[in-house]
């Protein structure tokens, strides 16, 4: 039987802002600085200690005890032409999350050379395209949530890669294209659901990953697809006591040794998306499906959304349905209880839960433009969770 848990998200409120500043005549007059911003808050109720958070890569502990934190962020762009076929990007951004490093601050850095009218070849930090929102998934005013659906949006720790972009844009005003492959590396830490304990953030490398879109615009329509092979690269501190205590428990319990393959060992995740949006006479629909196949326990599953909008003037209310969903089914046979290991086998199924992402939510909201590239928004989400998802709670 399934039973699913109740998180109201009652209040969040977010305003939005922006400013550039371009030199009127000077060497650098092919330059722009431009500033973004997100002033966020974010109220829900708790239950058995979990806390609502946007992104795996959010410190659970810290988003219970300062609710600005879960979806603020402010960020500064450079964007140049360097020659007439060079141009560079850069974005720092600061948002609450886990890695500390100044080097996790910087999203973009990038630049980019187009051969031509249609081909472009762009090196450095880049969007890893994933969703719709790959691209500006942290600027709050260019889309109409406070914050993009979590189900779909918040299982990855991933937002950028370091590496190399071709890409491919031909066809009309009416009807373009965009096609592009992409090869790189990126890592992240992010928290385990399943404690609290400050050990068990976790680094995790991708290495390499390979993707590849293609998306298609017309006056009304918005449709695009893409697939990416990620390569994860476990790096375990104590692996070789780890191996150590296999050889201990193997004779007792075989598949032990499975488990202790499945987190030390290599991965492969395989990822695959579609999406759509429809816009005309106010009306916005948008929706999204992914899917997930590993090699690990981890994730195996599909996420989607739906999300239908309407524009009155400077208002639009709009209403998102969520889904996300991880194979509960667990690979590992138990130990026989003569062993003594069967606590051992329910903590090993916990950590392997806590990644787990299952979930639906359904959320209304409206949002209010009051400015020239400002906005306030509410939304409430009411979400239904599973027992040992542990995701994003």
């Amino acid at each position: 039987m399934r039973v699913f848990y109740p998180i109201i998200s009652p209040l969040v409120l977010m305003t939005f802002f922006t400013c550039s500043a371009v030199a009127e005549t000077s060497p650098m007059d092919n330059w722009e600085l431009t500033g973004f911003g997100t002033i966020g808050y974010a109220q829900a109720d708790k239950y058995e200690e979990r806390t609502f958070r946007r992104n795996v890569y959010q410190d659970g502990r810290r988003l219970r005890d300062d609710p600005m934190l879960t979806d603020s962020r402010f960020g500064i762009q450079l964007n140049g032409a360097l020659t007439n076929q060079w141009e560079f990007s850069a974005q720092v951004l600061a948002r609450h999350q886990l890695s500390s490093n100044p080097e996790d601050y910087i999203r973009f850095l990038f630049a980019r050379y187009h051969v031509n009218n249609e081909w472009q070849i762009s090196l450095g930090r880049q969007a890893l395209d994933l969703f719709f929102l790959s691209d500006h998934r942290d600027v709050g005013y260019s889309y109409d949530w406070v914050r993009p659906p979590t189900e779909f949006y918040g299982f990855t720790p991933y937002d950028s890669f370091d590496g190399f972009k071709v890409t491919r844009e031909w066809g009309s005003f009416d009807s373009s294209w965009r096609w592009n492959i992409s090869v790189g590396n990126t890592k992240s830490k992010f928290e385990s659901g399943a404690t609290v304990r400050e050990e068990e953030n976790e680094l995790v490398t991708a290495a390499p990953i390979y993707g590849t879109e293609l998306s298609w615009r017309s006056n009304k329509w918005h449709l695009r697809a893409n697939v990416a092979l990620i390569n994860f690269k476990q790096e375990v501190d104590n692996e070789e006591s780890l191996r150590a205590l296999m050889e201990q428990i193997n004779p007792i319990w075989p598949d032990f040794e499975r488990v202790i393959d499945d987190f030390v060992a290599d991965t492969v995740l395989r990822y695959a998306a579609i999406g759509a949006s429809w816009e005309s006479d106010g009306w916005k629909i948008q929706s999204e499906l992914s899917l997930l196949d590993a090699n690990f326990v981890n994730f195996n599953g599909e996420r989607a959304y739906f999300h239908v909008a309407r524009r009155y003037q400077n208002w639009q209310p709009f209403v998102t349905l969520g889904y996300a969903h991880d194979s509960n089914n667990n690979r590992y046979r138990p130990p026989l209880p003569d062993t003594g290991l069967i606590p051992l086998f329910n903590d090993i199924i916990e950590e392997v839960m806590s990644f787990k992402h299952n979930q639906q939510s359904v959320t209304l909201g409206v949002r209010w433009d009051f400015a020239r590239q400002k906005a306030l928004k509410f939304q409430c989400d009411r979400v239904f969770f599973k027992a040992h998802s542990g995701s994003l709670h």
